[in-house]
């Protein structure tokens, strides 16, 4: 009898504590620009409306390796209105990897990855997008 509570109250907690952490993964399409790189942002809404979200991409060439060549990845969220915020870089390790955190105090509408010439970017460099998410479809 007292299994079958240890057993039940085990897996409320799960329940509970999954249907809590909602996050929602994002593949994004392959790239034209870096074929071979793969990525995925997670986003996970917090209470007073922040967004979290963790962004990972493999198989990234150094910026230097594109044509033309660029110095950085920048990752941006874009609202609902069409306006982007730039959330930072994305640094290629030796791997081949990059990754980002980090949080938005809105709903994002898409994450994209560009390469740009500057860290301080204000808008995105279209042209040279590495990724741009599907919309995303968070509550």
């Amino acid at each position: 009898m007292k299994a079958n509570r240890i057993i039940l109250f085990t897996l409320l907690t799960a329940v509970v504590f999954a249907l809590g952490s909602c996050n929602k993964k994002y593949t994004f399409p392959n790239s034209t620009v870096v074929p071979g790189a793969d990525g995925q942002v997670k986003v996970k809404k917090q209470k007073g409306g922040v967004y979290t979200f963790d962004v990972n991409v493999e198989n990234l060439a150094n910026p230097s390796r594109l044509t033309p060549q660029r110095e950085f990845y920048i990752l941006w969220a874009e609202s609902k209105n069409g306006e982007y915020q730039n959330l930072g870089t994305l640094d290629v390790s030796k791997r081949n990897r990059a990754k980002l955190s980090g949080a938005v105090t809105y709903g994002p509408q898409h994450f994209l990855v560009t390469a740009e010439d500057v860290k301080n970017a204000n808008w995105p460099n279209l042209d040279q997008t590495i990724f741009k998410s599907e919309r995303l479809k968070l509550k």
